[in-house]
Parts: C-alpha cells; structure tokens; sequence
C-alpha cells in the first residue's frame, strides 16, 4: 500500500513538474545539456533509444495549441547546426504538406526552418512550422514547433521558445 502512495506521489509531482517552466534534456554520456522553456506544456511521450545514443520527446501546449517534439541524435558528422539543417530539412521538405512563406536563417545558438501551410487536401489549415536546429559534440538535435489554425498573434509564442533553446 506505501508503494502505491509512492509511486502515485511520484506520478502527480512528476506531472506537475512537467506543465511549467524550464526544462533541461541531457544524454547520459553527455555533459552538455539542452535547455528550453517548456511554459505551459504537457510531456506526452519522451525516451531514450536502448543504446542511449538517441531521444526524443513529443509535448502539447492545449492552452494555445502549439505541438512540440524533441529529438537528440548521434551522428558521425562534426558539423554545426547549419549542417543538421540541412541533413533534416533535406528529408522535411519533401513531404506532401506545401511550405509557403519559407524561411532560413540562423541566431546565434540555432539553425531555423519555417514555413506555412495554408491549405492540405482541400481544406484550410493555416498550419505553422519552425524547426530549431542546433549540434553538440557529434549529437544534431531537431526541435520542431507547429500550430493549426495559426495567426500572427502566436509568433510570440514561436519566438519565446526558440529563444530560449541553450546549449549548455
């Protein structure tokens, strides 16, 4: 009975923890960490692959609709985040969703990828999406946001989250 207690306690605070704040991800053989402000959102799925060499997490923020995902690689290449863009969006863009409004351009901690959807399969969508790009030590990590139903009052939201991506 303890344990049941426990381990529900356990659950109520982790998902407490989980709905506000800033949030820092690091692979275990790693001393860097990843820090992003996750205000707001509400972890659904997160893990490591079982050799430890990938992860990934997957967050929704219902209050504003934003949809996040994580996702941490090993790779071979020693390139920075200009090259991890370029690796992810060379797959990203060919998928069926039309980008209009694309956009490169970098800051001083990521890559960045964004675009619209305005229509898919017949239907108005007004769909946004920016993915973050950033590499550390022979890891490439793809931090993609999105939203339907998106208007220029939610860039902020975008924004707050790309800015707060840090390497550490």
């Amino acid at each position: 009975m303890k344990r049941n207690i426990s381990l529900s306690l356990f659950a109520l605070l982790f998902s407490a923890s989980i709905l506000f704040g800033q949030e820092t991800f690091q692979m275990p053989s790693e001393n860097w960490k990843l820090d992003i402000d996750l205000d707001g959102f509400k972890i659904q799925k997160t893990g490591y692959s079982p050799d430890s060499t990938m992860f990934q997490l997957s967050a929704m923020n219902e209050k504003i609709g934003l949809n996040l995902s994580i996702f941490i690689e090993k790779t071979d290449s020693k390139d920075g985040k200009e090259a991890c863009r370029e690796f992810y969006w060379n797959k990203a863009k060919n998928s069926p969703l039309a980008k209009e409004n694309l956009k490169k351009y970098e800051t001083e901690n990521v890559a960045v990828v964004e675009h619209d959807t305005k229509e898919f399969n017949g239907q108005v969508v007004n769909f946004h999406s920016l993915n973050a790009y950033l590499a550390e030590n022979g890891y490439w990590i793809d931090v993609h946001i999105s939203k339907v139903g998106f208007s220029k009052k939610d860039q902020k939201f975008f924004q707050k989250i790309l800015e707060s991506l840090i390497i550490k």
